[in-house]
């Protein structure tokens, strides 16, 4: 790893790595996103940090990890990285996976706050979202240009030109909330524009027509009387 730094105090460069590792560990704190211990972690090529500024610059296959968390990059800067609520900006190639959702785009912002990587937003031509964890052939996934993700409540909100699908059926619309962990969609939610979507059914639930039904049996014919009787 490569490293350039402007240091007023002439530390030894020796000392980054311990320096700026220790500032940017946190302790997270939703229980079913990252365990209490999870630190935050990164690693780079190219690293330029500035200790008056409190900003980071790290370039070439950039890795940022919190527990199940993660995002991959070609560059990352970082603000107030030393502080429990940094902000970081990435981009070519960006990458975001969380135990819950996959998101790809072509540059992306996050959010740590209170020391947990909490929010992330996704931009491109266009940004990808895709949960995990699901059936393949049910898998949820949608497309749009600006895709922002609530990481802490499990929310995904995608606008601009929006794609979304479960698998079978797609819509499209200009706003598209989701829910990964209840799994419920609200699109369009204000009544702006006009939402398109197909249904296909699924295989097997077809509705078939009833077999027919043979007539009721008719009873026998009965004598009739002899004339004259």
């Amino acid at each position: 790893m490569a490293a350039s730094i402007r240091n007023n105090n002439n530390k030894r460069a020796g000392t980054l790595g311990a320096l700026v590792l220790s500032a940017l560990c946190a302790t997270a704190g939703a229980a079913n996103v990252v365990r209490p211990s999870d630190e935050l972690n990164w690693d780079a090529k190219v690293v330029t940090s500035d200790f008056r500024t409190d900003t980071l610059e790290i370039s070439g296959d950039v890795r940022v990890t919190q527990g199940p968390s993660s995002i991959e990059a070609g560059a990352a800067k970082a603000k107030d990285v030393r502080s429990q609520n940094a902000h970081w900006t990435f981009e070519n190639a960006v990458h975001i996976v969380t135990s819950e959702a996959e998101l790809q785009s072509d540059t992306a912002s996050a959010a740590v706050v209170g020391g947990e990587l909490a929010r992330a937003r996704a931009q491109g031509s266009p940004a990808q979202f895709a949960q995990r964890g699901g059936k393949t052939d049910a898998q949820v996934r949608g497309r749009a240009g600006v895709i922002e993700y609530d990481i802490a409540a499990g929310i995904v909100t995608l606008t601009d030109n929006v794609w979304f699908s479960n698998g079978k059926d797609e819509f499209r619309g200009d706003l598209v909330i989701y829910n990964v962990r209840d799994e419920r969609v609200q699109i369009n939610p204000g009544g702006q524009g006009r939402v398109r979507g197909i249904i296909r059914p699924r295989q097997g639930t077809a509705a078939t027509a009833p077999a027919p039904t043979a007539p009721p049996p008719q009873p026998p014919p009965q004598p009739q009387p002899e004339s004259g009787a």
